[in-house]
């Protein structure tokens, strides 16, 4: 979803003019499978996006970092950004697709070799074989077991992953290297030319769609319209970001005839998209802050669907709809830092959760159980099970200083409170005091037959013990009073009431599972049983969450 929205709203703002030329990029021919290019320059550098771009620096894991690793560059340095699948998905290097990114300026290649850590042929041959060198060139490199190409000097291209084989990749160096013919014509031909004329531009040999979707045996009847218009040879996507904006789809199909029959078929399409968008507009799922960039994007799309324009014209059937820029689409751009701030607090309580849920099954791997609370010599806690955690997520000089013998309120202790690892912290509920965490177990004095939590004491648990499966019981949990990080406090549970967990003002807590995966829940929606269910670990329940 949060890619989703970053690219939408990168897309609905007016942007600059295109650039007066542009060529398609190198190395792609029209009869391979798909391509998408996207004008990034072009989307970029709209004035009514500055609000966006500083809202977007201040994501813990933004869509700029992720183009910086894939490309080298940083979003703001790329013209235009295309992927490119020369064979389908489940043929030979199809399920990935060549990244080609060419530069607005020439591109500083020691910068990008040193960002991707590409290495040389020579030195990726002891790695990933000696055939590597007979296709590699002074221009190849190979990071991530891909090869790292620069075509020209403003384009550099990241190929599939070489696997088993380096021949697919050989046979696209020859292509750039001119000593194998360029194919001229195919299902990708319109979307080569019309590179530069729009701003996003995507064409697909839908034949390997059709194929596979004929092999369905039982066809769901409501996505029978999906079906029928498949019967096309391909299928090209514009659009187009000013002043408004524009798409067009154009299906040609075999025969004149075959079009005609699909005609009916895309306006029962049209109507699935607005059931679809209606349906997404009644989730209950969402933050406020992903609702104020969402919902108007909603009801632009619903406008724009509506008001689609179809045309029939021999055996080419398209589509055109769009709209003016107006207040829906300034009012989502308006709402589009308050979203980032909160989605960057979000992924970071995400990051925390995960690395604690590593640092606990690593825990578990060397002791063969899970950590408990430090005890005296008389078994009274004096120190919280977070502090076993700390050699285990690179703490280790942290956790030679304490003194496992004194409690951890001692002179000995209490002065490391506040330098708590930031693992622990919560980024989108900051305590009132430093050294305190919102992260807590579910624990119970003793162990009950009818279903107890994570944390008993006296209880050394193994991951065989959580017999109601590791996916579907809570290992730590997001509470709504923070407590002492060193202090032993967690979360009473008791079976006949809920626990107090989350944030009040939102009803929802985040929580890892003892898989170790990480996931947010509304308390509201989840429910009294299911909450009880995900708390015990051997209570024997059916799980049932929908989020």
């Amino acid at each position: 979803m949060r890619r989703f929205v970053l690219l939408a709203i990168l897309m609905l703002a007016p942007p600059p003019a295109f650039a007066d030329e542009a060529k398609a990029p190198p190395g792609v021919q029209a009869d391979g499978f798909a391509i998408i290019t996207i004008e990034v320059a072009q989307l970029w550098d709209t004035p009514g996006l500055k609000p966006f771009r500083e809202a977007l620096g201040k994501l813990k894991d933004p869509l700029k970092n992720d183009l910086e690793k894939f490309s080298g560059m940083k979003i703001e340095e790329i013209e235009r950004a295309t992927l490119y699948w020369p064979t389908a998905p489940g043929q030979e290097s199809g399920a990935e697709p060549y990244m080609i990114f060419a530069g607005r300026k020439p591109l500083d290649r020691e910068k990008i070799i040193e960002t991707l850590e590409a290495i040389t042929s020579e030195q990726a041959a002891k790695e990933l074989g000696a055939e590597i060198v007979t296709i590699a060139g002074k221009n190849v490199y190979f990071a991530k077991e891909t090869a790292v190409i620069f075509a020209d000097d403003r384009t550099v291209i990241r190929t599939p992953a070489l696997r088993k084989s380096a021949e697919p990749i050989a046979e696209f160096l020859k292509v750039l290297a001119g000593t194998k013919a360029v194919a001229k014509t195919g299902p990708l031909a319109d979307a080569l030319a019309a590179v530069g004329r729009h701003s996003i531009v995507a064409a697909i040999d839908l034949t390997p769609v059709r194929r596979l979707i004929n092999d369905i045996p039982e066809y769901p009847v409501k996505f029978a319209p999906v079906k029928s218009l498949a019967r096309a040879e391909r299928a090209l996507i514009a659009l187009d970001f000013g002043a408004a904006v524009k798409a067009s789809v154009k299906l040609t199909f075999f025969d004149a005839e075959t079009a005609k029959k699909a005609e009916p078929d895309a306006k029962k399409l049209a109507e699935l998209a607005l059931g679809a968008l209606a349906g997404l507009r009644k989730a209950k799922d969402r933050t406020p802050e992903s609702d104020a960039v969402l919902l108007p994007l909603f009801d632009f799309a619903k406008a724009a669907l509506t008001k689609a324009e179809l045309k029939l014209d021999d055996k080419t059937l398209s589509a055109t709809m769009g709209g003016e820029v107006d207040a829906a689409i300034k009012k989502s751009l308006a709402g589009f830092p308050a979203w980032a701030e909160a989605e960057a607090a979000r992924m970071h309580t995400v990051n925390n959760l995960m690395q604690m849920g590593i640092a606990l099954h690593t825990y578990h791997d060397v002791m063969n159980h899970m950590p408990q609370d430090v005890t005296d010599k008389n078994g009274k806690p004096i120190l919280s099970w977070r502090v076993h955690l700390l050699p285990y997520m690179e703490q280790d000089n942290l956790y030679k200083q304490l003194d496992l013998t004194k409690p951890w309120d001692d002179a000995a202790n209490k002065k490391f409170v506040e330098q708590m690892p930031k693992v622990f912290e919560h980024t989108a509920r900051p305590t009132k005091e430093k050294g305190f965490t919102y992260f807590q177990m579910l624990t119970a004095e003793k162990a009950d037959p009818v279903g107890s939590p994570f944390l008993v004491p006296g209880r050394k648990l193994e991951l065989t013990g959580v017999r109601d499966g590791t996916a579907n019981t809570i290992m730590v949990v997001e509470a709504e009073e923070a407590v002492n990080w060193m202090k032993p406090g967690d979360v009473a549970y008791d079976p006949k009431k809920l626990p107090k967990l989350g944030d009040p003002k939102t009803g929802r807590f985040a929580a890892g599972l003892a898989d170790g995966s990480v996931r947010w829940f509304d308390l509201k929606k989840l429910g009294e049983k299911n909450l009880h269910a995900l708390i015990t670990i051997d209570g024997g329940e059916l799980v049932r969450i929908d989020e």
